[in-house]
Parts: structure tokens; sequence; C-alpha cells
């Protein structure tokens, strides 16, 4: 389709999905939200108090702004069902390629991340017999789990797992803050108004930064966009599920971030179960095992609505005719579409020395380029060839300062914040303080150990 026949397409699809604005806003904060959780009163604790949510506000704004830009495509070119799918119409097929190597890598890199989340709070609630405290056991009891997800398909099948997701997070957001006053933290650092007190400059930047890249995974809009638009009712009001979603992140930052790091002061976890000094954390609490028990299904959830796009995209390269229908051969072969995806999850998952560290590369090298840069590259090119179409037709309408100032700031941010979260990245290994325990294995098949002294 040329961009001519694009203009004359309808804007609204239909009978492409059933999805209403309300349900879609709550899979969007859902996507990375019980990850996200774990993590927001680090991102306070390290960019301070007002710093943490000058940060979440401009994040949050910019993903929207840049989830929009998608939208406004994807009414456009209302054919179009996946993220590269946008980029062969704007740019061609290099920019489909990138789009799809940004968009699948990060499905395909998280999903590892996900399965060992689900496992540590299986871990946690209280180990099994035989497995003791070896995580890799939890994981492949987990993963057994999780494989029998790739069968929901499509983010329509998924609405009533995201409203279980999303009473997860609320369940995680309860427990925790009930923690927060239930418990004191000892030794506590008192947090800062802006940035952190740690006196080596080094250190601060890095901690710093460690904040930026929380905000930036915690709400990753653009990357459900295409797909998530497509199954609803009326696409158009996608704008409403961004609007919802990005204000349920920022409330959970300003909430939860806000007072729990006033009550447990700069000295957090990166992940809030593994502050030390905390009471509330020890096995065996009952705000320990509720927690955990809210994590595993949140981040259950989110394990699969990471495998429905990554899988659907295998199929349709694989079985391009596939039946799609629900008789026992085509639940197999859907099964054996998504299982190369799952198998390799669940190697990283085993084998990564460190999923902390795996997910900080994976945010930087994906997050930022989804979220921001590639909408605001394909927005920029649709506005220009918009402009072109109008001289050609006697119309003179230049591209308005408004959107080249928000193509702009949104295009800045993605850098900004592809920059934060590599500096988070390497700094998180170049200091010894901040680096993670590195382990392949368990006792009896240990292959690798490292763990300061």
């Amino acid at each position: 389709m040329d961009p001519g026949e694009a203009q004359d397409t309808p804007l609204v699809q239909q009978d492409e999905g059933h999805m209403g604005w309300k349900q879609a806003g709550i899979t969007v904060f859902t996507f990375a939200a019980p990850s996200a959780v774990m993590a927001v009163p680090f991102a306070i604790a390290n960019a301070g108090y007002a710093g943490g949510i000058a940060l979440c506000l401009i994040i949050t704004g910019a993903s929207v702004a840049g989830a929009n830009m998608l939208l406004e495509i994807k009414l456009l070119y209302p054919h179009c069902k996946t993220f590269g799918d946008l980029g062969l119409q704007v740019l061609g097929r290099p920019a489909q390629i990138w789009g799809n190597v940004i968009q699948l890598g990060n499905f395909c890199l998280f999903m590892p991340c996900a399965l060992r989340f689900c496992a540590l709070s299986l871990l946690s609630i209280g180990t099994i017999g035989p497995l003791g405290s070896c995580v890799d056991y939890y994981v492949w009891v987990i993963a057994a789990i999780c494989l029998l997800t790739t069968q929901v398909r499509s983010f329509d099948n998924a609405q009533g797992f995201t409203v279980i997701s999303f009473c997860c997070v609320i369940g995680m957001v309860v427990t925790m803050l009930i923690g927060a006053f239930q418990y004191e933290h000892d030794p506590k650092i008192p947090a800062q108004f802006f940035g952190n007190p740690e006196a080596d400059p080094g250190l601060r930047l890095i901690r710093l930064a460690s904040g930026f890249t929380i905000g930036a995974w915690a709400f990753i809009p653009a990357f459900l966009t295409v797909e998530l638009s497509t199954c609803m009712r009326t696409p158009a009001e996608f704008k409403k599920s961004l609007l919802l979603a990005g204000s349920l992140n920022v409330g959970l930052f300003v909430v939860v971030g806000t007072i729990v790091v006033a009550r447990w002061g700069y000295n957090v976890g990166e992940v809030i179960a593994i502050t030390a000094g905390v009471g509330a954390w020890v096995p065996g609490t009952t705000i320990n095992t509720a927690f955990n028990v809210f994590q595993l299904g949140g981040n259950f959830v989110s394990y699969m609505l990471d495998s429905v796009p990554l899988s659907r995209f295998c199929q349709k390269s694989w079985a391009p005719n596939f039946k799609d229908t629900w008789t026992l051969p085509d639940i197999c072969r859907y099964l054996g579409y998504s299982l190369p995806t799952f198998l390799s999850a669940l190697f990283l998952s085993t084998f990564t020395p460190s999923i902390n560290t795996l997910l900080d590369f994976v945010t930087a090298l994906t997050t930022p380029w989804v979220t921001q840069i590639y909408p605001a590259v394909l927005y920029w090119k649709v506005l220009h060839r918009r402009a072109a179409e109008n001289i050609e037709c006697g119309l003179e309408e230049p591209i308005k300062r408004s959107e080249k100032i928000t193509v702009a700031l949104v295009l800045t941010v993605g850098c900004v914040s592809f920059c934060a979260c590599s500096l988070k990245a390497i700094g998180y290994l170049a200091f010894d303080e901040l680096r993670p325990p590195f382990q392949i294995g368990c006792d009896g098949w240990l292959i690798w150990k490292w763990s300061r002294a």
C-alpha cells in the first residue's frame, strides 16, 4: 500500500477486537508494574524525593507521547498489526528489521527475567522439600506452568489475567505500605530531596542513573501500542488508555516510593524485599509471604503478556497459514511454534550469572529505543511525508511548531535515557560496591560463582 492509499483507509478497524480502553489501559500498566513496584522505592531513594518524582513525570510523559505517535501512525495504516509493520510502511525494510529487533529482542530477553522473578517469589514463600534453596530448581518448576500460557495467543484472551495482575499489584502496594508502617529499618539513612547521599561522585552518579533506569522500564506503553490497539473496538480510544496507564504509573511512584523511603530511608534494596535490617522481609512473616504471593501472580502474568506477541510473531513467520483453532492438533502446533523462545528463556534464566545485570543491559539496549527514539523517528518521517503531500496538492501546511517540539523532546528524553541506562548497567559492573553476586548452578553442579568477600 502506498501512502496515498493509506490516507483513504478507514481510520477505525472493523471487527478486529473487543477490548475497551479501560481494559487496554490496565494491560499497559500491568505489563511492567509487577516487576517495577518492587524497585520504585529504590528509584526515589537514589534520585531523591523531588528528583525521583521529576524523573518519573518526564519519562512517563515522553513514553505516553511516544506511544501516541505510534498510535497516530497506526491509525494511518490500520492494516499494520505489529511494531515492525509500522516501520515497513514508514521507512521500509530496514526500519521493519530495526523495530522487530528492539521490540522482540526485549520480549525474548525479558522472559528469563520474569521466570527468575517468579521463581524467587516461590522460593521466598517457602522452600519445597527436595528443592531446597536452589533458585534454579524453582525456575524449572514455574517454567512448566509458564509454557502453558503461550496458548493465550492474543491480548483479547488475556483480559481476565490482566485484571488478576492488577489486583496483585494492588496487593503488593498494600503489603509494602503496611510493612513500612509496622516495621522499622535499622540502620536508616535519610534520603535527600535531590540526588543521594553517596560521598563518592562516581558512585553518586551511578546511583542517580539507577533511578533513571527503573523509571525507564517501569512504564513501557510503546511495546504494546500497535498490538493492543488492534485488539480494541475503537483503536483511537487507546489515547485514553495511555493517559490511564500513565496516571497509575505516576501514582505508584509518588505514593509508594515516597512513603516507603520516608519510613525506611535511602538505603533500601534495589528490590524492596532484599532490604537488610527490616523485619518485614524475614521468611515466614505474614508481610513477606503475602507480598511474594502477589509478586508471583503479577510476574506470572507479565511473563504471559511478554510471550503473547513473541509467540504470535514466530507462528506468523513459520506458519502463516495456521488455522488458529482450539483443536488438539492446533494446540500442539502452536505450542511447537512458541517452544524455541520458551527454551531460550529457560536456558538464559538458568545459565545467566546475574539476572539483574541482564535486565540492566536489556533495558539500555531496547527500552529507550522502543518507547521514545523509534516512535520519534517514524513520526518525524510521517510529518514530512504529510507536508510534502499537502504541497503537491497546493496546500501550504508546514509541520507545526508544537509537533516539532514534541518530537524533539521525546527524542531527547530517549537519548538521555539510553545514556543513563547504559551508565547504570556498566557502572554496576565497574564498582565493587555495586556489582551483584554471580552464580551459575547450585550445590552439586556449581559451574561458577563470584561474590564480594
